[in-house]
């Protein structure tokens, strides 16, 4: 019998974690990059690197003068480079858009 309540009371404590709101926590922001529209005519692979760990966070191809909006990025300090571009630092934080431009001066 106890065998039958453990899970039941598992189930039931996680449903009232979920509907109360404790599992609904979003630990992820928005960072949106431009690409100067000096830069040379062709695609750059825009890459968002976490400034704690130096991993790729998120990665997508922009054509100057375009935006790329990126999402599900971790909080907190971030890097966003581009092939000869300089990079630029932003801080990403919940219920805000980080924005950067890319451009090829001023690195």
């Amino acid at each position: 019998m106890l065998r039958r309540v453990v899970p039941v009371l598992v189930l039931g404590v996680a449903a009232a974690l979920t509907l109360a709101g404790c599992g609904a926590h979003d630990s992820t922001g928005q960072v949106s990059v431009t690409v100067s529209s000096n830069a040379a005519d062709h695609a750059y692979e825009v890459k968002v690197f976490t400034a704690e760990t130096g991993k790729l966070s998120e990665h997508q191809r922009v054509f100057p003068g375009g935006t790329a909006d990126f999402a599900g990025v971790p909080l907190g300090r971030v890097t966003v480079r581009a092939a000869d571009l300089c990079p630029q630092e932003t801080t990403v934080s919940n219920g805000e858009v980080a924005s950067v431009t890319l451009t090829t001066t001023g690195c």
